[in-house]
């Protein structure tokens, strides 16, 4: 039985393939949060309301449904062993869009439930620090790319589940520090974020560049793939590279916007609350 998606020597058909152990990874990250909220509720989350709001829950099923449909067939097994072009997909899903989802869904007593100078309480607090994060997810991004690692995992379940789990932690780290739920955890004012973000960009242009100008096929895996839809391999390679950069960059935009209106909003909410008060006085 094959678990997880991974690279297969044969001929690509549209003929379903079960890989069960997605579906328990999926599980196993719902069942687990839903375990730990109930665990330390009771003790952490503030009294007289709900301890997960109906939209942190929302946002958490919907990153959750993006992470099965990332991992699970049909997308995995394209990405896994056929087409370039849906492994840099998976890699937007998991790393620039499943995470912030997954984290707004986080309600904000939970991460303080760690105590601060526990092991966890200090990474967390480590990670939200934007130096830190950007070191971890673009090490992750850089390495994940390389040809012997693209190469040698991919072709094995277990590897392609560490490249898939990699990701997905290094996308976890990367919003950490924009999205973290309490500001205790992360002390970044707004216009560090953005200028976080824009870091966060800088990056992912050196795979890119070499997915888009390499005069040749850079992973063997994907160059000897079986063809699908007769999509040449130098050809799948140029449109991965180009949607490293003209889907991610948007979406990493779209959060500065984001971060940019809510400063916005913050400092426009300080002025109201000033003049009321010298309205009283």
């Amino acid at each position: 039985m094959t678990w997880w998606c991974a690279a297969r020597d044969v001929a690509w058909t549209w003929t379903w393939q079960a890989y069960p152990g997605v579906w328990l990874f999926i599980l196993g990250i719902g069942i687990g949060f839903t375990l730990l909220v109930r665990r330390l509720a009771p003790r952490h989350a503030p009294a007289g309301r709900p301890p997960v709001s109906r939209g942190q829950i929302a946002w958490f099923v919907v990153g959750l449904l993006l992470l099965w449909a990332a991992t699970d067939w049909p997308i995995g097994a394209l990405g896994a062993g056929y087409l370039l072009t849906i492994h840099t997909a998976q890699w937007i899903l998991y790393t620039l869009v499943v995470p912030p989802l997954l984290l707004l869904g986080i309600p904000e007593w939970l991460p303080l439930a760690a105590p601060a100078a526990s092991r966890t309480g200090r990474a967390l607090r480590l990670l939200a620090r934007p130096v830190a994060a950007l070191l971890v997810t673009d090490a992750i991004l850089l390495v994940s790319h390389l040809p012997p690692v693209v190469d040698g995992f991919r072709r094995t379940q277990f590897g392609s589940f560490t490249v898939d789990l990699a990701w997905l932690i290094g996308g976890l780290v990367m919003w950490w520090p924009v999205l973290a739920p309490n500001p205790s955890i992360s002390r970044v004012s707004y216009p560090w974020k953005i200028g976080y973000l824009f870091l966060c960009t800088l990056v992912p242009i050196v795979p890119a560049a070499f997915l888009t100008y390499a005069d040749y096929p850079i992973y063997a895996l994907y160059e000897l793939a079986p063809r699908v839809n007769d999509i040449s391999a130098i050809s799948d390679q140029q449109a991965a590279g180009l949607l490293m950069k003209a889907v991610a960059d948007p979406i990493i935009w779209l959060a500065m916007a984001i971060v940019f209106f809510r400063w916005q909003g913050v400092e426009a909410a300080a002025d109201r609350a000033e003049r009321e008060a010298r309205r009283v006085r």
